[in-house]
């Protein structure tokens, strides 16, 4: 009995109590609905930490320093951590986290067994216990000892992957298939946002998928990368205006298919049909709300099938790449969709996301009239369906580019409670706590979404807004290496080599910032100091502090 509970223990992916899962590989506390709860972020970090010891003790040294690292703070911010955590886990009796005097902290678990938790037992004094009582707990404890030295040196270390969990491969169209690779990408695309929706299962994004478009790929060998249990592959092929899709949900441990699926459709009723397909992979993935994804769409005109084509392509274009260039080709494709059909639902979001990223990022050329027009093209969007998810993103966009944080961070939990496996829900959340001075709490959103799509044309831009709140944080060189993954893998915004100057300087590498700043104003002369202002608006005095130390550190450094 005691070989089993240290062998379970040693072995978790979750912790769970009644109303309540703690999910080890997605790093969240679940209620019963399989929402995250609102636990904080530090909190949420103790919890963690205890939850990968469950039925061990972990000492408050190593809380503190697993959780709160190099930054300075007391006990009682531990203690608030633990206070919280037994708040929302309804553990007014201290049952699930007990406090072992002297030594620190322990999750009980119902697995843990009777030998595990009588060595930390707070209740009874030592020299209350009977000899035989203490001798029987030295036995257990060298045996549970015993047992997690054998299982770390036994077994493999590589986390195991969670059961629900997915990574959907970009469809393949052959070259005499007639289908355009713009359309088997925005199918692909528009797939893995019906299963964002699934709240327990881990989608990988789709910006990470897209790098395995195009060419052959070992089902099993991704999911060993991307961590995953299923991969899902699938084929198009046209006739005239019939679309054969195939589709194949892989295991992804022994490349042995789970569930496949063929369809003939008529073009017009693709987006019907997704709604098919993503319900059979929730029932082959054994999900009881399968029935409810399979969601139905109109059947599309003629106009609309050729608007709903042209938006399809913009949007390929405008994830493709983060430059103004994209930018601009994905905006003129968007308006020629809305030509054809004014009430097009992609059309419409992607003219608005477009114009106002284009502000946002300074790539516009008419930047009132590109703001006028992401107005107009969202309050239209928004009068026909103002809840879907293209409609929630550009709204988000929207709030950004009008410095509107508290709409953005509002937003951003609307888009967390529909789609939680979206990696935009959690950029959006990230960069919402940032300007509003929730610097530590902003660094797991942002982690969050890297994790689900960490090879997204957007990767970049998420390690660089990291970097940003680890320098709010005075944490410059975990600052100065973000940024230097964000200058690295974009640099078409300029605004990181800033931050990575200032990091390295506030790190005492002074030469190399001198360096990058005297190169920096060789490539954009008319960017100066004041200009980090204009490009990073906000009221919160913290954030307003320490974008101030940037610009600061910029003119010792020879930015005018």
């Amino acid at each position: 009995m005691q070989r089993e509970a240290a062998a379970s223990l040693l072995n978790r992916t979750t912790v769970s109590w009644p109303g309540f899962l703690l999910d080890l590989v997605r790093r969240e506390l679940l209620d019963a609905s399989g929402r995250p709860t609102e636990l904080r972020a530090q909190a949420l970090e103790v919890l963690l930490v205890l939850g990968e010891n469950a039925g061990q003790v972990v000492g408050r040294d190593e809380l503190m320093r697993r959780v709160w690292g190099d930054v300075v703070v007391t006990d009682d911010s531990l203690v608030q951590a633990i206070g919280a955590i037994r708040r929302t886990l309804g553990d007014d009796k201290h049952e699930r986290v007990r406090t072992v005097p002297r030594r620190g902290y322990l999750l009980v678990t119902a697995e843990a067994g009777a030998a595990t938790l009588a060595v930390a037992d707070e209740t009874t004094p030592n020299a209350a216990r009977p000899r035989k009582q203490i001798w029987a707990i030295a036995g257990a404890t060298v045996l549970v000892l015993a047992l997690a030295i054998a299982a770390l040196l036994l077994v493999p270390r590589a986390p195991q992957p969670a059961t629900r969990s997915l990574a959907i491969l970009p469809f393949a169209a052959s070259p005499e298939s007639g289908i355009e690779p713009w359309f088997a990408d925005a199918l692909t695309g528009d797939l893995t946002t019906k299963a964002s929706r699934w709240p327990n299962v881990l989608v990988i994004g789709r910006g990470t998928m897209q790098a395995y478009g195009g060419k052959p790929v070992d089902a099993r060998a991704v999911a060993r990368e991307l961590g995953v249990a299923y991969i899902l592959t699938g084929h198009l092929r046209r006739e005239g205006e019939r679309i054969r899709i195939d589709v194949t949900l892989i295991d992804g441990a022994s490349g042995t298919a789970a569930w496949a699926e063929q369809l003939d459709v008529d073009r017009a009723d693709v987006p019907a049909s997704l709604g098919d397909i993503a319900g059979g992979i929730a029932k082959a993935l054994s999900a009881e709300w399968g029935n409810a994804i399979g969601e139905r769409s109109m059947r599309l005109g003629p106009g609309q099938v050729a608007a709903e084509d042209l938006a399809m392509q913009g949007f390929g274009v405008l994830l493709k790449s983060l430059g103004p260039e994209n930018f601009e080709r994905a905006r003129q494709l968007f308006e020629q969709a809305l030509v054809i059909d004014p009430q097009s639902i992609r059309g419409l979001a992607g003219a608005s996301l477009a114009n106002s990223m284009g502000v946002i990022f300074n790539w516009a050329s008419d930047r009132p009239e590109a703001a006028r027009r992401a107005e107009e093209t969202l309050a239209r969007l928004e009068a026909i369906d103002p809840n879907a998810h293209l409609a929630l993103l550009a709204r988000a966009s929207l709030t950004n580019m009008h410095s509107d944080w508290p709409g953005l961070y509002a937003v951003s939990t609307t888009l967390l409670a529909h789609f939680p496996n979206d990696p935009t829900s959690h950029h959006h959340r990230c960069s919402s706590l940032l300007r509003l001075g929730g610097f530590a709490d902003a660094i797991p959103a942002c982690e969050r979404a890297l994790k689900i799509s960490p090879r997204d044309s957007r990767a970049p831009i998420w390690n660089g807004l990291i970097g940003m709140n680890e320098y709010m944080l005075g944490h410059y060189e975990a600052a100065a290496a973000r940024a230097r993954v964000m200058v690295t893998g974009n640099q078409r915004v300029p605004f990181y080599f800033l931050l990575l100057a200032a990091a390295l300087a506030e790190s005492g590498q002074r030469d190399e910032a001198q360096r990058i700043v005297t190169e920096f104003r060789q490539r954009h002369p008319d960017f100066d100091s004041y200009t980090i202002a204009k490009n990073w608006p906000a009221t919160d005095p913290r954030f307003i502090a320490g974008r101030e130390r940037i610009a600061a550190r910029a003119r010792e450094l020879g930015l005018p």
